[in-house]
């Protein structure tokens, strides 16, 4: 299944793109929009999908039969289910119509999809954990105690960003920071924030 419009806002947002849609520059068109939308979303890799309906319990070897077993092989990496639910799972063993694998997680017989692993497989995975992670990094469990490092006698004292360690905030916000740039590795496309990528190269269309 390709990228949901949903997805690529996602994918605009946490690389720093924002969610302004290409209306909103009939004059000085930036090409951000057309990059995500018509560049990056149709070439992203896919790998064949199918769904199941056998249900898994978590921490098990489990014999599943899919709708489809195309692109389904010893050895190849399957993404199970969807967002918090989702893991990555290597085949152990593939027959005519099913498959065996480790599981770490539960599965329900409501049905969840499967995806042989590929570029959009990674992206969805990568896009839930970042969105995980910049929610934690805005959350009350980080702002209620945001620089505090102890309260002493009659006194309050703070981390400095530059203390060692950190403080709560800084270390959410580098371990979004990670995350992104792993997004922004997969599909090429330098964050807008970044003066350096680690190798990755930013993706350019004519």
């Amino acid at each position: 299944m390709p990228l949901t419009d949903v997805e690529i806002e996602d994918l605009r947002f946490h690389l720093g793109y924002g969610n302004v849609g290409i209306g909103a520059y009939p004059y000085t068109p930036d090409g951000f929009y057309e990059l995500f939308h018509d560049v990056v979303a149709p070439n992203l890799t896919e790998g064949d999908a199918t769904r199941s309906i056998t249900p898994v319990l978590a921490n098990t070897i489990t014999v599943v039969t899919p709708l489809s077993m195309t692109g389904i092989v010893d050895n190849a990496q399957l993404v199970v289910d969807t967002g918090d639910d989702a893991e990555i799972v290597w085949v152990k063993t593939a027959a005519a119509i099913t498959f065996a694998a480790r599981f770490l997680k539960a599965h329900t017989a409501d049905g969840y999809p499967i995806m042989v692993n590929s570029g959009v497989a990674r992206l969805r995975v990568m896009l839930n954990e970042a969105n995980k992670a910049w929610q934690y990094a805005m959350s009350d469990a980080i702002s209620k105690v945001g620089n505090l490092k102890g309260i002493g006698r009659k006194e309050v004292e703070w981390w400095s960003i530059k203390d060692s360690g950190g403080s709560a905030y800084d270390r959410a916000i580098e371990h979004y920071k990670g995350i992104v740039m792993q997004i922004s590795s997969l599909v090429r496309v330098k964050p807008a924030w970044a003066d350096t990528v680690g190798g990755a190269c930013v993706l350019e269309a004519y």
